[in-house]
This record gives C-alpha cells, structure tokens and sequence, in this order.
C-alpha cells in the first residue's frame, strides 16, 4: 500500500498529451514481420525517451514522460522555472525527431495547465482531462499547439521582463498559425537541440522530409481529409526556408 496516491503529489502542472497520428491504421494494418517491426521500433523509441527524461537527474528531474499506445504524456509542475520553456524544448525534439529520422512520423497535441498526479505509471486530473480534449479541438494539422492563456501570460512576462527579451525564451519555439491564431511548436525551426547539428545533416534530413511530404501529398490525393493534413504540412515546410536560407 505504499505506492497509493499521495495528495502532495497532485500539483499545479504544464501537462502535455501528443497523439501519434495514423498510428492505430498502421498498428491494425500489419500483416507481415517487417511491418510489426516497423511499429515495435517506433514504440521501442518512444519508451527509450521517456525513460530517458524520467530517469534524468538536475533541470530534467521534475518532468514526468509516460508514453501510452500512441499517445504521449509529458507533465512538470508550472513552479519548477524551466517549465514552459523545457517543455517546448523537450517536444521540439521529439516532434523533428519523429519526423526528420526514419520514421516519418507526425503528431499532434496540446498543452495546457491545470492540477495533476503523475507518478508510478499512474496519471489523472483536471489538467491531463483538459489537455487531452484540447488535443481533440484544434483540428488534424500535424502541430502541438500551446493554450492561448499559456502564450499570453507568457507574453506578458518577458514584456514586462527586460532581460528575458535578450535570452532564449518560450516563445522562441513558437509559431502562430494564421489560419486560426494558434501558437505552435515550430519544430522544423533549427532552434533547441537540432541548433548544433551539422548544416550536413540538417539539408539532408530536410530534404528527405520534402520527398516524403510530396509523396504524401501524391498518395493521398483522392483522400481529402488525409491530403488536408500533408497540404498544411507542405505550407509550414515552404514557411521554414527563411530559417535556411539565412545561414
């Protein structure tokens, strides 16, 4: 009985919930030993970060990583000063890795705030209910989006904050999507962890994003609610060059 729940445990939290996407379609589709590989390597992967970051020690101490089936649930108390930041950071590198490796895997998620419990695989409250409804809102573009209230108190802080304004900040990892207002992750943006990688390997995996972007689009193209997805991806990839084209 000394694993049960403890209230000092449920604390005010920046929760994330992330779906993979297509992932039940693929996981009901396998049909030979290649494919069921294909989809135990992907899950094999996503259980390595999340034992990665909940066993990591200093900055990466208070966030919890639980990955579930084809959802991911990232949590950290919104006391901890690092919180909204290194969240941004954490699923920027996830979100890219996800897509510019060999998986070519999209997601989608949302991040909120709200009371939570996280702890010995065991995960429940207002703020995970709120996340993971909020994922199921903001429609099938594949982007993690950051509650509005989230990205305006942040806003109000580095303005009222005359040093945050010359540092690396939340808001840095974000992009809004004109098409409704929406702030999201802006993953293909060589920020965070992808910062130091070789100019090499980023037009590399760049450019194998595009051909995989553009035979989707192929694919997909009698399939308009699928091909709506790579089309808003095409976008926000033709939007990223900027980022290229300057170094």
């Amino acid at each position: 009985m000394n694993n049960l729940p403890d209230y000092g445990d449920y604390k005010d939290s920046l929760v994330a919930f992330i779906d993979i996407l297509g992932f039940d379609k693929w996981a009901r589709g396998i049909s030979n030993r290649e494919e069921f590989i294909d989809v135990g390597n992907l899950l094999y992967a996503m259980q390595e970060t999340a034992d990665a970051i909940s066993n990591a020690g200093d900055i990466l101490e208070e966030y919890k990583f639980t990955a579930i089936s084809d959802s991911i649930i990232v949590t950290v108390p919104f006391a901890n000063r690092t919180c909204t930041t290194g969240m941004l950071q954490i699923l920027h590198k996830i979100q890219y890795e996800m897509l510019g490796t060999e998986f070519k895997t999209l997601v989608r998620g949302y991040i909120t705030r709200g009371p939570v419990y996280h702890k010995n695989k065991l995960i429940f409250g207002a703020g995970y209910s709120d996340a993971y409804k909020g994922e199921g809102l903001i429609g099938g573009a594949p982007r993690i989006v950051l509650d509005p209230r989230i990205v305006k108190d942040a806003k109000r802080v580095i303005e009222s904050n005359e040093h945050r304004k010359n540092s690396v900040t939340a808001l840095d990892y974000l992009i809004e999507d004109l098409s409704d207002g929406f702030h999201f992750i802006d993953y293909l943006n060589p920020i965070g962890s992808q910062k130091n990688l070789p100019r090499s390997q980023l037009d590399s995996e760049r450019a194998s994003i595009k051909k995989f972007i553009d035979d989707s689009v192929s694919k997909f193209e009698n399939d308009c609610g699928v091909r709506a997805k790579y089309k808003w991806l095409e976008n926000y990839f033709q939007s990223t060059e900027k980022y290229y084209s300057a170094k």
